[in-house]
């Protein structure tokens, strides 16, 4: 036993077992944990853009950079470098560029906070720098978009400014073609005012140039939105006849006004009115029948609106009344003269006319028009034909042309009663030739009687929108009824 004591080797084993079993308890007894490693990575980030920063742009212009982007190579825990991707940035500084030419500069990174930047690639850009340059340029203008149906856009108006000031670089002001604005329309009815539009600059191959600084921005402009149609009154003509014995006594018109549709050149020749015509022989009997007719655009016009109407029509059976005292007015009466209705003395005159009872009876002599017209004629003694205007779907039962004497003389002559009766025994040339005629060379004047078969007593087939008396029957003229 001493002598195991007294060995080396062993004593050697016993004090190992002894601190072995004294590091056991120790830290069976503490129970603080064992801290955990930290783990470093790097990473390397590509693509990330270059930020100019600090450029005087009043003056020059960044025309060319060698790259725009930069690569990164960074460490740290691997928590930050994977998920801070956009806290990375690269900015070149451009604040100690003072004027054009080419420039190399180095660039910056900013990396997040627990980051380390191990490399960048690259570490320096070379830049191209130049002047901006000014131009005065006249503005175009434009339309997009379209109007509402049926109307038609007109050429845009500026109002002010005509022209503006484009500034560019100096390489890119040679490829500079126009400076515009648009106008929106979007269905507009009326004229478009005091429009304020953003211009753009366009290079001649009509791509934008997006770093031209134009001046003024914006311009003011008016666009006149025009129909792409003309409204006219619509009138109304009869043809055909009526049946044996009937008059029409009233005619309710619905549609009063048509749209023609065509060319500006054509709108600005349309006609004042349009007319349409309906058929009285298709009235069957007394009442009230519903006639309808198409409508037809006159040539040079593409459609017309609506394309058929239609009216009602009553007719009823008709009726005769004399109206007696219409006066004849007398107008036309040339310069210097002065004129007189010698015959009928009364200076007016009886009618026997026909047509629906109720508007015969309705009737007054200051609804009819009875005029003589001396237009054209000299002094003397003439004989003129009346010209008679009835109301609507009023006629004459005689159609005969009705003549009045008048009697035109120079303001300073007396005047003359009788000439059938006048002699001057002193001068016989100065007597008339025939009864009823002028003196000397102005002696017999009278109108041109119009050519058969009318009457001069009716103009327009005696009132607008009159149909014939029983027996005729036919309608002849033209014109809004009444309603």
């Amino acid at each position: 036993m001493d002598k195991w004591i007294k060995n080396n080797t062993a004593s050697k084993l016993i004090a190992l077992a002894v601190s072995i079993l004294l590091w056991a308890i120790v830290h069976m007894d503490s129970g603080v944990p064992t801290p955990p490693t930290t783990v470093y990575d790097t990473r390397i980030i590509e693509g990330i853009m270059i930020q100019p920063q600090g450029f005087d742009d009043s003056e020059y212009a960044l025309t060319g950079i060698d790259n725009d982007r930069a690569n990164i190579e960074v460490r740290g825990k691997k928590s930050n470098i994977m998920f801070l991707t956009n806290e990375y940035k690269v900015r070149l500084d451009l604040s100690s560029v003072k004027g054009p030419g080419t420039h190399t500069l180095p660039l910056a990174a900013s990396v997040p906070n627990g980051v380390e930047l191990i490399s960048m690639e690259p570490s320096t850009v070379t830049v191209t720098v130049e002047e901006r340059v000014s131009e005065s340029v006249t503005v175009s203008i434009g339309t997009k978009g379209e109007p509402a149906e049926n109307y038609r856009a007109g050429t845009p108006v500026l109002i002010d400014p005509r022209q503006v000031t484009v500034t560019l670089p100096e390489s890119s002001m040679e490829r500079l073609g126009q400076v515009k604005g648009n106008v929106e329309l979007n269905g507009a009815k009326e004229n478009i005012t005091e429009k304020r539009v953003k211009l753009v600059a366009y290079d001649k191959e009509g791509v934008v140039m997006e770093d031209a600084v134009i001046e003024p921005a914006a311009v003011a402009v008016e666009v006149p939105i025009e129909p792409a149609f003309v409204t006219l009154p619509l009138e109304i003509r009869y043809s055909g006849r009526l049946p044996e014995g009937l008059v029409l006594s009233k005619v309710d018109q619905k549609v009063k006004e048509v749209k023609l549709f065509g060319s500006p050149e054509a709108l600005a020749g349309a006609e004042t009115y349009m007319e349409a015509e309906f058929n009285l022989a298709e009235v069957g009997s007394s009442g009230t029948t519903v006639l309808t007719t198409d409508l037809t655009p006159p040539e040079g016009f593409e459609k017309i609106e609506p394309s058929s109407v239609s009216i009602e029509v009553t007719a009823v059976s008709h009726g005769e009344r004399v109206v007696s005292g219409i006066p004849i007015t007398l107008n036309g009466v040339p310069a210097g003269l002065e004129g007189t209705i010698t015959d009928p003395k009364e200076q007016s005159i009886a009618l026997t006319l026909t047509g629906a009872p109720d508007l015969l009876n309705s009737l007054d002599p200051a609804d009819i028009g009875v005029e003589a017209s001396a237009a054209g004629l000299k002094a003397g003694i003439h004989e003129i034909p009346l010209q008679i205007t009835l109301p609507n779907f009023i006629n004459r039962v005689d159609r005969e042309r009705i003549m009045v004497k008048v009697e035109l003389k120079d303001k300073s002559t007396p005047t003359i009663t009788d000439p059938d009766k006048q002699t001057d025994k002193n001068n016989d040339k100065d007597k008339p030739d025939s009864p009823g005629t002028g003196t000397g060379n102005d002696q017999g004047e009278s109108q041109t009687p119009p050519p058969e078969g009318e009457d001069p007593t009716e103009p327009g087939g005696s009132g607008d929108g009159a149909t014939d008396p029983p027996g005729d029957g036919e309608g002849t003229g033209s014109g809004t009824p009444n309603q």
